[in-house]
Order: structure tokens, then sequence, then C-alpha cells
């Protein structure tokens, strides 16, 4: 058998997944074919080791705890050399997301608040009802704009503050399996989502044992609802939208889908974790905002992350239902334990306390005319990098975006594009399915410059690919062969080893 996978990748990409999986479990055993792999693990391994180890030779490296503490001088003196090293990079605006706000005064601001609660725990109410406050107040908030008491039917609209978007979609998707189970005595739940769905939804999939039925886009990019709705049968129960999309920052037809899950009696989680603190804004700005929230009667939860353009401190987003019925489903109840009564809203137990009070502090402090101006902002950038972009002509934007801005080209490899970005300090997001990069414009593009700035990197870095294709020594290749690859088990190899990478002391 030969071992040019290239020039049977069509081939294989035809054939069932469970054969597919079998040829991949024949191949490991050739050792031709394991010698191949093993080479490229160790160049992965070198650029990983490149890439995610850049303090190695800086700073000690520590294996065990000290037989004695470290002075906490030397300690802070350490942890600032670091900081100053990472912060120029997000702070001068080459980020795709991370930092969505990052002005240093709002910084201060969150960090004196998190430091007055650095021991509040939310688990222990009595002890900080300052956390519960805190808590039930960003909830009633946030569900404010995402369409609570606007339609009929939303003012029963309720939710939890959770750590994080994926941390949301877990509880969400748990809820949706718990009630379809006790509801409709269902046991095989399926969730039918875009196969642009955020990965949350394969994790909570794999956690909780549900079957995800991935559905193809449509040419805009968009979830195909023609086919999202004949795949909805019995065991289905709930349908997935995003608004927007990580990958091409597009919203799905979520108004289809709501009728749909209307009509089959079904719930719909709209993933709002990126878009939920601009998609409210920018409609009231004027902007092409199709509708998506609980305003939809098939709207039934929504995640929506505070963490980002929210503008609060890193760990915490919010999962919002349609009425308190539903939410039960999502809380933890323990009777019976030694340990007394027992009762959790979320994953965790014990949470940073202090985390919810920034959250709160950053709402409070931005309100709704700060949201507005951070929205204008930022898509005032937007069209000006869109426009940039499509007057290059070797790229094309995918779909039609408002802030978050996917492009690919038919002539270039895009990921050669992307490693000459990250040479001139950009960090951006690789894509797959298509091949393309994007970036997710938050506050710190909107600095004066900065898409001027993007818009030549840009340029240069196309030249640059045209007059030495294929010569690259960043993530070019890894890209590529994750892209390439028909065999998912060994792109699943890499991630790990990936992981193992950056646990390696």
């Amino acid at each position: 058998m030969s071992l040019d996978i290239e020039k049977y990748e069509k081939i294989l990409r035809r054939l069932p997944k469970p054969i597919l999986r079998w040829v991949e479990k024949r191949l490991k055993k050739i050792p031709k074919f394991r010698a191949m792999i093993e080479a490229e693990d160790e160049k992965l391994r070198e650029t990983l080791d490149h890439s995610l180890k850049p303090y190695r030779e800086v700073f000690s490296r520590n294996f065990e705890i000290p037989k004695e503490g470290i002075s906490k001088d030397q300690i802070l003196s350490d942890m600032k050399k670091m900081n100053e090293l990472e912060t120029p990079r997000w702070q001068q605006g080459y980020v795709s997301g991370g930092i969505y706000h990052g002005d240093p005064s709002h910084i201060d601001f969150l960090n004196e608040v998190y430091t007055l609660h650095s021991q509040s725990n939310p688990l222990h109410s009595d002890l900080f009802p300052s956390a519960t406050k805190f808590e039930a107040e960003i909830v009633s908030m946030v569900a404010g704009i995402l369409g609570k008491g606007q339609a009929l039917d939303t003012d029963k609209v309720c939710g939890t503050v959770t750590s994080g978007g994926t941390e949301s979609i877990l509880l969400a998707m748990k809820t949706y399996r718990d009630h379809a189970r006790m509801k409709r005595g269902i046991t095989r739940p399926e969730i039918i989502a875009a196969t642009t769905a955020h990965v949350a939804f394969d994790k909570a999939a794999d956690f909780f044992g549900l079957k995800l039925v991935k559905i193809p886009l449509g040419a805009d990019y968009k979830m195909n609802v023609a086919i999202a709705k004949k795949a909805v049968n019995r065991n289905t129960i709930a349908i997935v939208a995003s608004a927007p999309a990580f990958p091409h920052g597009v919203i799905d037809p979520i108004e289809s889908l709501s009728a749909i899950a209307l009509e089959k009696g079904i719930g719909l989680h709209v993933d709002c974790c990126l878009g939920g603190f601009v998609l409210p804004f920018a409609e009231k700005l004027g902007a092409p905002v199709p509708p998506f929230d609980f305003r939809l009667k098939g709207v039934t939860s929504i995640s929506i992350d505070t963490h980002k353009y929210g503008y609060a401190a890193k760990g915490t987003s919010v999962c919002l239902y349609r009425n308190e019925e539903l939410r039960h489903h999502q809380f933890f109840t323990a009777t019976d334990w030694p340990g007394g009564l027992y009762f959790s809203p979320t994953l965790a137990g014990s949470r940073p306390g202090a985390l919810s009070a920034a959250c709160w502090a950053s709402l409070m402090a931005t309100g709704e005319k700060g949201y507005l101006e951070a929205t204008q902002a930022i898509l005032n950038t937007a069209e000006k990098i869109k426009s940039g972009i499509r007057s290059i002509p070797e790229l094309k934007i995918l779909g039609e975006p408002l802030w978050i801005i996917a492009f690919a080209s038919d002539t270039l490899n895009i990921y050669e594009v992307l490693d000459q970005m990250t040479k001139r300090q950009w960090n951006l997001n690789g894509l797959h399915h298509p091949e393309s990069v994007h970036i997710a414009l938050t506050l710190r593009h909107t600095q004066p410059g900065i898409a001027e700035k993007f818009l030549a990197d840009l340029k240069e870095s196309i030249e640059a690919v045209k007059a030495n294709p294929g010569l690259t020594n960043g993530m070019a290749p890894v890209y590529g062969m994750a892209s390439s690859l028909p065999f998912r088990g060994l792109v699943s190899d890499l991630l790990k080893k990936t992981l193992d990478a950056i646990y390696r002391v």
C-alpha cells in the first residue's frame, strides 16, 4: 500500500466514518506509516516547544515544591516580568479576540473590585450575601438585553452565572437531556447543530451521552434550515443556533429555526457567547441584525459571555432559560448526604465570588451608553477592515459578517499568510473547512491606526507568500496537515500532544 495519503485523500474522504476508522487503525500498524507519523510528531514538538515555552531559558523551572518558600518579592518580580513581556501584544491591538476591553483604567477598576471580594464564595450564600446580590442582578441585567419583558411570555426569563461559555453550553445541554427524559421519556437524546456550532456542544455530547447531528452550511455560511428540519425526529431534544458562529461571524437563521422548534415541541438554544453584548446594541444602532433572542417564541435558552464584550474579568458567563421550570433541570440537589442538604446551580461547588463581583461592577460601570459606544466603534472599525480586505484581489470574505471577519484565498495558502502575519506580531485564528483565517475585532482594534496597520501587514504578508510560496517554519504545516488529513484520529492525537506540551515543564 502506498503511503501517499494526499494522492488518495479525496477517495478516503468519501468513505463512511466506520470504514475510515478501520483503515486508520490498520495503517497505524504499518512500520513505514508509523515512522512517518513519528517524524511529523517530532516536528510538531519542536514547533510547540518553541511557541509554548519561551520562558525556559529566561526563568527558573520548578519541578517540585521548593524546600523553603521563595520570597514574595522575588515571586512578584518574576511575575511582573512575565506580565511585561505578554502585555504589549494584546494591549496594542494585535490579538484576535482574547482581550475584549483592555483599557488600563478598566482593568485597575476590576482588579480593585476583585481584591475586595477575593475570599467570597457563592456556595456559602449565608456568609457572602453580596455574592447572591451580584449574581441575581447579573442574570436580570443580561436577560434584559436579550428580550426579557420585551415580548409575550418573556417576563419569566431566568438563568445562572457560570464560569464561561463552555460551562453555559454544557449546562444547557444537560438541562435539555434531563428535561426530555422526564417529560418525554427520551433515553437516546439528539441535538441538532450546524457544523460551525461551537465545539463545546461536541464536548457536551461527549460528556452527557448525546448524539450530535451536524447540519451542513448553505452558501451563506449559515445552517441549512431545510436539512435541519428533516433531521428532527422523535429523539430530538433541541436545536442549536449561533448568534454569531465563531468561525465566520455569521448568524444562523434563528427565526426559521424558532418556527421549527415550536412546531416540533423541542428546545432551541441560541449560543450568543460571542455576540450577546454586541448584537442588542448593534440593533439599536441600526445594523442589520436579524431576530435572535427571547422575542422569538421558540427560543428556550441562551448562553452569553459577560467576560467577552460584556468587559468583565475572565471567568464569567450567563446561561438563560425561558422559565424556571426548565432551569430546574440544570440544578443539582442532594437530600440524603451525611454532610447535610446540598444544592448547587452549576457544575462547580465552590466558585470565585470575586469574579461575579467584578462582572457586576463591569455591567454597572459600563452602562447602556458605554456598550452602545463600544459597539459603534467596533462596527466602524469592522467596516474599514472589510473594505480593505475586499480591495485585495487574492482574498475573499466568507459570508456577510458584522465584526468577526473570516477571509480565505483561492490562489494562496492562507495558512502561510497566517504565518506571515504571526511574524508581524498578529495573533489571528486559523480555521478549517474551508481553509481560512479570521479576526474577531475588539475595543483594542479601535485604537487609532490599528486597522490601517492590520491591512498594511496583510498586504505585505500576501506579497511575502507570493514571492516565496511554501517557505514557512511556523504553524502553516500543522494547520495544513490537520485540514487535509482524512484520518481524524491522527489529528486528535496531534491535539493531545499539544496538551502534553502545555503541561511539560
